[in-house]
């Protein structure tokens, strides 16, 4: 994959998505977090998949199945953030959301509930994944268990200080891994022996 488009991206995402907590209306994300968070998902995936693409050199199947959730994780993102922008454009609460999704639990299950969680599972494997193949230090691995950790009580309570105390930790996490991932793509030459 491209190393410029790939680091943008693993930068990009994480940034958005911080941005995104700045813009939420209460406890919800609205129209301008919504777009910010849908933005994000698009951005971060490309560089995700890099980096798991990279793992699968290592190791195939947990490249495989890394990919998988980390798609599925990012499909959970869309949904949150379309269901956040339609609550705010057609005026519905969260209440209401949540009660018309109750109506279609098998769908709701599918797009919402399911891959909802993926998301921070998919932050926790990278981080055992990076670890375990020695592609990255395992400090870096567990900032990526404990970003993964900490992302969904932030959302399930939905107070600021933990959200943006998640998304620092996120964006601090990916920091460190666009540079490892830089230094992995691009390896200094060794020198000839004289």
């Amino acid at each position: 994959m491209n190393r410029t488009l790939t680091a943008a991206s693993l930068i990009a995402g994480p940034v958005l998505g911080a941005l995104a907590t700045f813009f939420w209306e209460g406890d919800r994300y609205g129209v301008t977090a919504s777009v910010l968070l849908m933005c994000s998902t698009v951005a971060w995936i490309y560089g995700l998949l890099a980096v798991w693409t990279r793992i699968g050199e290592r190791r195939p199947r947990l490249g495989a199945l890394g990919s998988l959730l980390a798609l599925a994780g990012f499909a959970g993102g869309m949904a949150f953030s379309l269901q956040g922008f339609f609550e705010a454009i057609f005026g519905v609460s969260g209440d209401d959301s949540l009660a018309a999704a109750a109506e279609h639990p098998v769908a709701a299950a599918v797009v919402l509930w399911i891959p909802g969680p993926a998301f921070p599972l998919a932050l926790c494997a990278l981080g055992a994944a990076l670890a375990w193949t020695r592609l990255a230090p395992r400090w870096l691995g567990a900032l990526l268990i404990a970003s993964g950790a900490l992302f969904p009580l932030s959302r399930i309570t939905r107070t600021e200080w933990t959200a943006h105390t998640a998304d620092l930790l996120i964006l601090a996490a990916f920091t460190a891994l666009t540079l490892t991932y830089l230094r992995l793509d691009h390896p200094h030459p060794t020198p000839e022996p004289a």
